[in-house]
Order: C-alpha cells, then sequence, then structure tokens
C-alpha cells in the first residue's frame, strides 16, 4: 500500500474536482459567473470570453475618464497640469500619437505595451521618445502607461488621447475607439474654437450617454477677457447642454506653471535631484568607508529645501485662482469619482 500511496496522491492532484475560492464583492462574483459561462461544455465563443474579460477589468481597476477633444487643443498641457508636472510632451503641432493611460502608483514611471505583449519600463523622462509623433516611428507601440503617486488615481485612471478631426486618421480612428469603453469624458477645447459644427458632429456621436460623467473645459481663457469668457461659457452651456454637466474655463498654461512652483512639488523635485545624485556619486565611490564625499552636495540640499520653505507663494496662488483649474479638480472629486464605484456597479 505505501507503494501505492505517491500514485494515489498525484492522481488526486491530477484529477480531483477541486472547489475555487472566490473572493468577497463584484470581483469574486463576476469571477464565478465568468468560470460557469465558459466552461467547455457551454462550448463558449471568442466574442463571449471578451466581453467577460471587459467586465473584469472594469470591476477591478478604476473608472477610465478619458481626456480629448479636438487636436491641438492642450490636452498634454492640461494633463500635466494636473499632474503638477511638465511630464507629457506638449507642442504648436499634434504631438501625441499614442493612448497614454495615467493610473496610480507608489512612484513615477513609465510602461510601454507594444503590440507584440512584450512590455518595458523606462523613466518617465524618456516618454516624448515614445510618445512624440515627431521623433520616430511609433508602428510598434500599442499603448503607454504613466504611474503617478496622485490619490485620485487609486478611483480614476486618466486616458490621454490622440485627438479628433486630425490629420491622421488612424489618430481620430483610436480616440473613437478609446471612447467607446471609458466611464467619463473630459471634453477640452479651445475658447476661441468651441461650440463650432465639427465640435457639434462629434459630440452627437460619443457623448449621449456621457452627461452625469462629462464635463467641457475651454482652455486658454488667459487670452480674452472677461466678458469673452463669459459670453462663450454660456453659449456652449445652452448649446452643448444634452452634452455635458457642466462647462468650466481654464487656462492649462498658468495651472501649470503655478503648480510647478508649489512648495509641495518644488520639495519633491529636490529630493528626487538629490536622491539621483547619490545614487550616481556613489557608484563612483564604491569603495570610500564614508560619506565624506556628498557633504557638500547634501549641504546645497539643505539650503534650497529652506529657501523653498520660506518661498513667498502669493504670486503662484494668485496665478492658480486665475487659471480656474480648481473648478475642474473640484468637478472631478465630487461628481465623477463619487460615481467610480456605483459605476462598477452598473456596469
Amino acid at each position: 500500500m505505501k507503494f501505492l500511496e505517491p500514485f494515489v496522491t498525484e492522481y488526486k492532484e491530477a484529477y480531483a474536482v477541486k472547489e475555487i475560492e472566490y473572493e468577497e464583492g463584484l470581483v469574486g462574483d463576476i469571477r464565478k459567473i465568468k468560470d460557469e459561462l465558459i466552461h467547455p461544455k457551454f462550448l463558449p465563443s471568442v466574442q463571449l470570453k471578451s466581453i467577460l474579460d471587459k467586465f473584469m477589468r472594469r470591476a477591478r481597476y478604476p473608472m477610465e475618464v478619458a481626456i480629448t477633444g479636438q487636436f491641438s487643443s492642450g490636452k498634454s498641457t492640461f494633463l500635466n497640469a494636473l499632474l503638477s508636472r511638465n511630464i507629457l510632451p506638449t507642442g504648436i503641432t499634434p504631438v501625441t500619437s499614442k493612448v497614454n493611460f495615467i493610473n496610480y502608483g507608489d512612484e513615477y514611471k513609465l510602461k510601454i505595451t507594444y503590440k507584440s505583449g512584450a512590455e518595458e519600463y523606462h523613466n518617465i523622462d524618456h516618454i516624448s521618445a515614445f510618445t512624440d509623433q515627431r521623433e520616430s516611428d511609433m508602428d510598434e507601440i500599442r499603448y503607454l502607461t504613466l504611474y503617478a503617486p496622485m490619490d485620485i488615481l487609486k478611483d480614476i485612471t486618466f486616458v490621454d488621447t490622440p485627438g479628433l478631426n486630425s490629420q491622421s486618421q488612424s489618430d481620430t480612428d483610436t480616440t473613437k475607439k478609446v471612447l467607446r469603453d471609458v466611464g467619463g469624458i473630459i471634453w477640452l477645447t479651445l475658447i476661441d474654437n468651441a461650440g463650432k459644427m465639427s465640435e457639434a458632429e462629434v459630440l452627437e456621436d460619443y457623448m449621449e450617454h456621457f452627461k452625469n460623467k462629462s464635463l467641457c473645459v475651454l482652455n486658454q481663457k488667459d487670452k480674452f477677457s472677461d466678458e469673452q469668457i463669459e459670453t462663450t461659457t454660456k453659449y456652449v452651456t445652452e448649446k452643448f447642454d444634452k452634452f455635458f454637466a457642466e462647462v468650466i474655463p481654464i487656462s492649462a498654461k498658468q495651472a501649470l506653471d503655478s503648480r510647478a512652483h508649489q512648495k509641495r512639488v518644488l520639495l519633491e523635485d529636490t529630493f528626487e535631484g538629490i536622491t539621483k545624485d547619490f545614487k550616481t556619486d556613489l557608484n563612483k565611490n564604491m569603495d570610500v568607508e564614508s560619506l565624506d564625499f556628498f557633504q557638500d552636495k547634501f549641504k546645497e540640499y539643505q539650503n534650497r529645501i529652506q529657501e523653498i520653505k520660506t518661498k513667498d507663494i502669493s504670486s503662484d496662488m494668485q496665478l492658480m485662482k486665475d487659471s480656474n483649474i480648481q473648478e475642474v479638480l473640484s468637478f472631478i472629486e465630487n461628481i465623477i469619482r463619487p460615481q467610480a464605484a456605483e459605476s462598477k456597479e452598473f456596469a
């Protein structure tokens, strides 16, 4: 009998029906139903598996909110302002040629996902080499994921799209495909371009089902008078009432300029800089027995920290107020974010 025991054990491990324990909550419920529906006896189709996989993604990951609009409307600058960092490349001509997913992460980093399924990670400083259509051929890249330590990204994933009505039909097609699957939309347009027929046609096709979780942002308010801004905002609010929950005029440039000089951002940048310098210098001085080689740079770091802490931020705060970006942040925090969990249950 002892001789047969290993064979019996191996048989049980290979052929015994094991009861699967599913996690509690929505994800566990979906996983259980998925496993039952795709059982071989039902001859499940590829389409069914794809639909169930999409449900699983929606339940497991944060709700996706697309940042979209006409091309060259300042989407990348707007996202940089939200991130408080000049990360995404910007330019006069359309720049973003790939979809960028902005997810929560403990630190800033960039993941490249290729059409082959391969993945690789890079420092965020290299993002323009992979997303800027002016740099090189991006045909092999499927999409990019930027990770950032922002609390709001725990519930919401921002999706930076190439834009609509671009000179590149592939860019437009990519953006249209993204809009079919997201849970909310922030439509960005230039104040002097808002409300045109080309926008109305696109909104009619894609925004009808997003009103409660959609926001229209009129960019470049710093270039116009208060009267012009008020007139345009009223016009867009009335004309596109069925598409947007709210219309907010902003200056993405002013917001980015003000946020880039805030104490928190400056402190983080300074810390990252000293950390990078320390790693570099330590590699050059691996045989030393003390940290004396880094004393001068550490002293500079301490002085810089003190300068930042005593910095007068009144002008930056006024610039932030003038940009009106806080209205957008409040909409995301109070309107879109609370609906994220509800949206998952509904889906």
